[in-house]
């Protein structure tokens, strides 16, 4: 364990001079957006983070492909979050990698590809982004205007309170203008997870209307709430006409089942296969109520309403919103955590949702 926290503050160290270095090369002529008289010919996006990131970000790469038809798109993808462009036919992907030899292997299609735009969709700073940048040769690497200098030359000003799409907007714009609004905003799903949902649905003796999800698993187990919580909002759910369909991952199929023995009418979700057939099951529903993770914004996506749960954490919570979509949210007054959070809120904030949506 000492071994470990060592190697981890030397590799945290590392990454903060690496920065500095970096920040040696900042051009000092830099702009605000790419000229409006420049046509791109290859843009490359830097997307290697989580799912909830890239089920945000995928509007925007159709919006930019829209505007700009004949330039070739390219993003740069995580293991984790490159499912949600599985069926998306438009793009040229790159996988990152962490491990050396996968890195430079990875590192190296980025320097061959070469495009003539880069732009960095990572919030801070960070030594990968800016290490892909430096390797894709573009004569235009755009990020957000933050106070650490690095060798970018085009800086987005988004100010100081802005939202996870207000970002990508400015973003993406500094690049060509686009209108998230012409293109359709979900994950694109194939007829096989949309049958899984089906087959799923078909077997449940509700009306669809009355279908409320409940998403117990979060990327942290301390971002859940406890069992005992998640049963209260079941039954809650239950009081209220409506049918809570418990949803979960693999490794919380434990607590989704004890969710369901202890509430009778809950129904339990299916164990599904990837994100994508758990994006088919959302989309079908009337409404949810999850912890903050990638589920918030695949519903968003879906024009699922939501009720999302956030720990104290502000910054957090003010850019990882619902969007597009009527919302409530409750915070807990611990900043790692949903232990400190007010279940009275919870169940209130659902009924004002309910009764906005008119359901």
């Amino acid at each position: 364990m000492a071994r470990k926290t060592i190697t981890k503050r030397a590799e945290i160290a590392g990454r903060k001079l690496l920065i500095k270095i970096y920040g040696l090369f900042q051009p000092k002529q830099v702009f605000s957006s790419i000229p409006s008289c420049y046509k791109p010919r290859r843009i490359l996006f830097l997307r290697h983070d989580r799912i909830g990131d890239m089920a945000v970000t995928i509007p925007f790469f159709r919006a930019i492909k829209r505007k700009l038809p004949d330039a070739d798109i390219g993003i740069l993808v995580s293991l984790r979050n490159k499912i949600l462009l599985r069926y998306e036919p438009d793009y040229h992907l790159i996988t990152y990698r962490k491990r050396p030899d996968l890195f430079f292997r990875s590192l190296g299609e980025v320097f061959r590809w070469h495009p003539d735009v880069v732009v960095d969709l990572q919030l801070k700073e960070s030594v990968t982004s800016t290490t892909f940048a430096i390797a894709s040769r573009a004569k235009w690497r755009v990020r957000i205007k933050r106070d650490v200098k690095l060798p970018f030359n085009v800086y987005v000003d988004v100010g100081e309170f802005w939202h996870i799409q207000d970002e990508m907007r400015a973003l993406f714009s500094a690049v060509a203008p686009i209108d998230i609004d012409e293109v359709p905003k979900g994950i694109m799903l194939s007829e096989r997870e949309r049958k899984f949902a089906e087959d799923f649905f078909s077997k449940v003796s509700a009306p669809k209307e009355k279908l409320i999800g409940l998403n117990i698993s979060a990327g942290f187990a301390v971002r859940m709430l406890s069992a005992e919580d998640n049963k209260r909002i079941a039954s809650h759910i239950l009081r209220r006409g409506f049918v809570p369909v418990i949803l979960y991952e693999p490794r919380d199929a434990k607590i989704a089942r004890e969710i369901c023995d202890a509430v009778r009418g809950a129904y339990l979700g299916p164990l599904c296969p990837d994100i994508l057939h758990a994006a088919a099951i959302i989309e079908k529903l009337k409404l949810i109520v999850t912890p903050d993770t990638s589920v918030v914004h695949i519903a968003s996506g879906f024009s699922v309403p939501t009720l999302a749960l956030y720990t104290a954490n502000e910054w957090n919570r003010r850019r990882w919103l619902p969007w597009g979509v009527k919302y409530r949210w409750v915070a807990s007054t611990d900043y790692d955590s949903l232990a400190g959070i007010n279940m009275d809120d919870v169940l209130t904030k659902f009924d004002e949702l309910i009764i906005e949506l008119n359901l």
